[in-house]
């Protein structure tokens, strides 16, 4: 993944987008191409989730990282924090969050280069933990 956002090694945050229809509640995940289900890069090969109130924990407001992974996507629509959904991620050394941001509106926006839009049935096959991250922001959004 960092083939497609050069310079985003090392960022203490990853990101899930999603885009849910207003009117059918059709879901579907904006996904790299290679693997993961998180951008701007994959998660560290060690990662796991996260137990809740799993210890301290300093971050910075996600909306700088939501606009920066917007610019460099180049998505035109104003991507939005689902802040319902919480999750944080065990990696050495350090608690990574993982956010949620939604595309509003009725229509997709075309996939940047590198990522395309799955629905949920597409994940099978995939890695237990990606398939996972992606089942909590469902249960989050659909309910």
């Amino acid at each position: 993944m960092s083939e497609l956002l050069p310079g985003y090694a090392g960022l203490p945050w990853r990101m899930l987008v999603c885009h849910k229809h207003p009117v059918s509640a059709r879901l579907r995940f904006l996904v790299p191409l290679r693997s993961g289900v998180v951008l701007p890069q994959a998660l560290p090969r060690l990662a796991v989730i996260a137990e809740p109130g799993g210890g301290p924990l300093v971050q910075s407001h996600p909306a700088s990282a939501l606009r920066s992974l917007q610019r460099t996507l180049g998505i035109d629509k104003e991507l939005t924090l689902v802040s319902e959904f919480q999750l944080h991620m065990e990696v050495p050394g350090l608690l990574l969050p993982v956010y949620l941001a939604a595309l509003p509106g009725h229509d997709l926006c075309v996939p940047p280069p590198g990522t395309r839009w799955i629905e949920l049935p597409q994940s099978i096959g995939m890695p237990w933990l990606d398939r996972e991250l992606l089942r909590r922001a469902y249960e989050v959004l659909i309910g």
